[in-house]
């Protein structure tokens, strides 16, 4: 646990729409598309290297299982999954993360690009990346609670 680190925070893991013994799925605060989530390991993590094969094995098929839930909420057969390490990466926060992106055609503009949405910082400016208020955030995390089996 890093009293600093958002991802180890209780308050935000207590927003978990999914969850097994090592590893948690959450909706990111910042979505990008419909459905943009998380999954992270419980425990404090900064690096996959970190993980045993067994860890990294169900930190996957864990994955595997949201992204296949977030698709059938999300209504989406595609997705894109990112998994950044580093700064020069484009980590921006340290925690071992794997983004889950559901798609559809036409969910973005011609010529747009998620990736380069996900490097950029979070400002009240920019409309394709708006902050999810608390309340949002609390509605949406325990309406996917709910549908989670």
């Amino acid at each position: 646990m890093n009293n600093s680190c958002p991802f180890c925070n209780i308050d935000n893991q207590s927003l978990a729409f999914a969850s097994v013994s090592e590893f948690i799925a959450i909706y990111n605060i910042s979505p990008i598309l419909p459905g943009h989530s998380l999954v992270i390991p419980k425990k404090h993590i900064t690096s996959l290297f970190e993980l045993s094969e067994d860890e990294i094995s169900d930190f996957f098929s864990f994955a595997r299982r949201v992204t296949s839930f977030l698709c059938e909420v999300y209504e989406s057969d595609a997705y894109d999954w990112t998994l950044q390490e580093g700064t020069e990466a484009g980590q921006s926060v340290e925690h071992l993360h794997l983004h889950i992106i559901p798609r559809k055609p036409g969910d973005m503009k011609e010529g747009e690009d998620w990736y380069a949405q996900l490097q950029q910082s979070i400002d009240p400016q920019n409309k394709e990346r708006n902050k999810l208020s608390e309340n949002e955030y609390r509605e949406i995390s325990l309406r996917l609670s709910g549908l989670w089996k």
